[in-house]
């Protein structure tokens, strides 16, 4: 038996030289299993036992991937002519011929028109067995060619990447298409087109940092190789080992680098509802005019009650409503420069009829508790929100988001990966989204961590939801040096969903049933989603400018009037008169009296003035 390969390179390898020689695979080559009677390995060339996704062909990949009969092949008439003329070693124009006579290609890349689940794209597939899928002159061209012809026809770009890296026999001509890719895709997102790339078994080098990773969706295979640099270089600058899993797709994705990891028998299925979601780019769907749900929401007996209804280990989180009211949620994850932060779910959806983007901070339960971190974000989670909410600026999609969380993650980590700037960047970003933004309340809305993602046109809150900037035993701590007067603190912080409507930072309060939401998860889910289709069908039909100017207004005047401030305010009034009444009563002259001035001896001069309604009052 041949012993086990160490790394996926050393399978490439051994793969690549058996695809040469034209031998057929009886075994598996990391497990060992045999092929020859299995069904996963003929239909998908998948391996049945350790799911090792061996490489396919372009026209393999395309024939999997692609509707019966809609491709129509583009610019399969481009052929590299020699443009450095490369002699060392084998001419590189027998090699090229040998390549094309072997393979059927002219060269690595296949483009053309095709539709996945009717979904029309340009479609471009690198296949690893020509020159291990190297980028040279004509792959670069061809992939610039498709990417602006989509432009053209409005298309959807979809690319399905394997690539061994450099094409040396085409020298700095074959680096400069990582320039040349990287420009037109940079056109594709201007244009507001969606771009699909799926990262195959391997992915490396020139492709991997260049068009590859400046896809809106990244998609990986299960166990593909993918990195910047070979493992054997990377083994030698670093002084540890380095892990046999490093490159691999499950590892990109814990690190924040791809969506998600799809198996390749259910890959036509997810980029069917992708682009399904993502097509509709400029595209705002109509909405019936219809009237706003209006609630009798009874006053809160106890805002400690509360505050404890919002922390109930029973609570109904993020996922429950996710299931609930939307429908077709596709989550993806990761930043794109640190990791994939868990206590924030985030992806597309429908709203009923409505496309829409939902980004939800998830406190998770019981088991799922410890890894999404109670629903405290780090930076990376607030980055992950906002690469989502680009995706719904550039798609015009509409953005609900979900909060439930005591608050930011407060630890070392989080401050050395920068969760001041993620926090305020996401702000900065929120408050000019071109998309309408609708946020929920649906538990404890903690602080900073709570505000960073409801920056919104609209706010709801479920009715035992509660919005802080601080805990009441916090509070109570600071105030009183006394945590037991957490209770107390609770009605003076005014942190009820009724509080914040008085206070104006709420639009709506949405009733939950009698013992709280998770007494009747299904109704509570039904009252909301009655109340952001209505709320978003209003929003859908308000044009863009008017409501970023609405959205400004609304946090600008945060603050300056509300029922609460109109009570304190007359409130001082009435004391300052008393206080004026007194001052005359021994024979002062006149003073001017505000609610926001202290009163102010009058000089001489003033007492000698007339008095008139305007200083006396």
């Amino acid at each position: 038996m041949l012993e086990k390969p160490q790394h996926i390179e050393e399978i490439l390898e051994q793969l690549t030289v058996q695809q040469v020689a034209g031998e057929d695979q009886d075994h598996c080559v990391y497990c060992f299993v045999d092929l020859s009677e299995s069904e996963s390995y003929k239909k998908f060339r998948i391996c049945h036992n350790c799911n090792f996704h061996y490489s396919l062909s372009a026209w393999e990949r395309i024939q999997m991937l692609v509707d019966k009969g809609a491709f129509q092949e583009k610019y399969q008439q481009l052929v590299s002519m020699d443009p450095i003329s490369f002699s060392e070693g084998q001419p590189y124009e027998e090699r090229l011929t040998k390549e094309r006579e072997r393979t059927g290609l002219n060269d690595a890349l296949v483009v053309g028109i095709g539709k996945i689940g009717g979904n029309q794209a340009m479609i471009a597939v690198l296949d690893f067995g020509f020159l291990g899928g190297s980028m040279g002159v004509v792959v670069g061209e061809k992939m610039a060619l498709a990417i602006e012809m989509a432009i053209d026809k409005h298309l959807p770009v979809i690319a399905v990447t394997t690539s061994g890296g450099t094409r040396l026999q085409e020298g700095v001509l074959s680096l400069m298409q990582m320039a040349k890719t990287a420009e037109v895709a940079k056109e594709l997102h201007k244009h507001g087109l969606p771009f699909i790339s799926v990262l195959a078994n391997p992915t490396t080098g020139e492709v991997y940092a260049s068009f590859a990773n400046l896809a809106d969706v990244i998609i990986g295979e299960p166990g593909a190789l993918i990195g910047f640099a070979p493992m054997r270089e990377m083994q030698s600058n670093t002084s540890s080992p380095v892990p046999s899993s490093s490159h691999s797709a499950e590892s990109h994705l814990e690190h924040g680098m791809l969506d998600m990891v799809v198996p390749r028998p259910q890959l036509h299925d997810q980029l069917a509802t992708v682009l399904g979601m993502l097509s509709k780019t400029g595209k705002r769907h109509k909405a019936k005019k219809s009237k706003l749900p209006k609630f009798s929401v009874p006053l809160p007996k106890s805002a400690w009650k509360n505050v404890q209804l919002a922390r109930d280990k029973e609570r109904p989180t993020s996922q429950d409503y996710l299931s609930r009211i939307f429908t077709d949620f596709t989550e993806l994850h990761g930043d794109r420069l640190f990791g994939d932060d868990r206590a924030v779910m985030a992806g597309t959806a429908y709203l009923g009829a409505f496309p829409v983007v939902v980004v939800a901070l998830e406190r998770g339960k019981k088991g799922e508790a410890i890894a999404r971190h109670d629903g405290r974000a780090y930076p990376e989670g607030f980055r992950k929100a906002q690469r989502v909410m680009q995706l719904a600026a550039k798609f015009r999609l509409p953005l609900i988001t979900l909060i439930d969380t005591p608050g930011a993650h407060p630890g070392l980590e989080s401050e050395e990966r920068g969760v001041g700037i993620a926090i305020a960047t996401t702000l900065s970003m929120m408050s000019d989204l071109p998309t309408p933004i609708i946020t929920v309340f649906l538990g404890e809305g903690g602080s900073e961590g709570a505000l960073a993602l409801s920056v919104a046109d609209k706010i709801l809150m479920l009715e035992n939801s509660i919005l802080s900037p601080i805990t009441p035993e916090r509070a109570a701590t600071l105030i009183y040096r006394d945590n037991n007067k957490a209770e107390d603190m609770a009605e003076s912080l005014k942190l009820t969903a009724y509080d914040c409507k008085e206070l104006g930072i709420v639009d709506m309060v949405v009733p939950e049933p009698e013992g709280g939401a998770h007494a009747d998860v299904d109704k509570t889910a039904k009252l909301l989603q009655d109340s952001l289709t209505k709320q978003l069908s209003a929003l859908l039909r308000m044009p863009l400018k008017k409501l970023l100017k609405k959205r400004y207004g609304k946090f600008r005047r945060i603050g300056e009037k509300s029922t609460y401030y109109k009570k304190a305010a007359r409130k001082e009034v009435s004391r300052l008169r008393k206080l004026a009444r007194r001052w005359r009563r021994r024979g002062n002259g006149p003073v001017r009296v505000t609610p926001t001035t202290e009163i102010v001896e009058t000089t001489e001069q003033q007492a000698a003035a007339p008095t008139t309604k305007k200083n006396a009052s």
